[in-house]
């Protein structure tokens, strides 16, 4: 029995890291085209079954379903009449562009939608943008996805009110926050600062104390947002995930270090205004504006 030579063995090739940030993504390799969606079942049904057949092979981003428009088309008697095409679209976006090879090659003419196979492609038409960051609530997901829900924390350096925003206009709540995010297992650490602005109706004072806890919690959020932007991800081969901070990304606002902002303290728990507060704790100091 003969032995196999060299050129006759197949190695494996690992796949190459990718890199991922916490921007939307929005390059051709990431983002897939689902055509010839046949339009027999409710738009949102359609939608739970693109997300259940792709994300088997991978984290999405977003899944959007396209209703083309009616075309019009010359009546018999020389009217217009609107005439609807029997098919939907979809783009899907992944972050890792081996994800989205893959779920292209499991998928396109394989699954089927209303009896008709789906038709799954790159999206190579795309228009060149500049990358946009990640919604809070995709950040988490990420975040949660790559480094585990005990891989990272925040905490809240400090928050206040904007002062020089208060004496120019009293209805405005404008609120800065600086938050530090921090990754367990690489002892890494980056902060993003965040602006929450509401203003209150002057003939609605009742409302200030809702506005202001609004306020709060959208600053906090942008400002978890920003930090984020700072975080980058590499996704090895194996699966595994190496973290860097890209300290050349600004910290989120213009004012950027607390020595630059002018801000009223909130109190924090009883505590010192300048101590670190969890996140967590975030729904109680909301709460001790009820006293304000």
């Amino acid at each position: 029995m003969g032995t196999m030579g060299p050129e006759s063995r197949h190695v494996r090739t690992p796949p190459s890291p990718e890199i991922v940030e916490f921007v939307r993504p929005n390059t051709s390799d990431k983002v897939l085209y689902v055509s010839r969606i046949f339009r027999k079942l409710p738009e949102e049904e359609i939608y739970f079954k693109l997300c259940k057949a792709f994300e088997q092979y991978g984290l999405i981003n977003d899944v959007q379903v396209v209703k083309p428009p009616a075309q019009l088309q010359t009546a018999a008697e020389g009217q217009q009449e609107e005439r609807l095409t029997e098919y939907y679209y979809a783009f899907i976006k992944f972050y890792l562009a081996r994800d989205a090879a893959k779920a292209r090659a499991g998928l396109n003419g394989k699954y089927f939608i209303g009896g008709q196979p789906i038709s799954v492609q790159h999206a190579t038409k795309m228009k060149t943008r500049e990358p946009s960051p990640l919604p809070y609530s995709k950040c988490l997901d990420l975040a949660n996805h790559y480094l585990g829900m005990d891989g990272w924390t925040t905490r809240i350096v400090s928050i206040g009110q904007d002062s020089e925003s208060c004496q120019h206009d009293p209805n405005s709540l404008r609120y800065i926050c600086v938050v530090r995010i921090e990754i367990r297992g690489w002892d890494m650490s980056c902060q993003g600062v965040g602006l929450g602005e509401k203003t209150l109706e002057p003939t609605r004072p009742q409302e200030r104390v809702s506005l202001t806890r609004a306020a709060m919690k959208i600053s906090v959020h942008r400002a978890i947002q920003n930090a984020f932007q700072k975080v980058i991800l590499v996704v090895l081969g194996n699966g595994k995930v190496a973290v860097e901070i890209n300290s050349t990304v600004p910290d989120g606002i213009p004012h950027s270090t607390e020595e630059e902002t002018q801000l009223v303290r909130v109190k924090v728990l009883d505590g010192e205004t300048d101590e670190v507060m969890e996140e967590d704790d975030m729904e109680a100091l909301l709460a001790q504006m009820e006293s304000y």
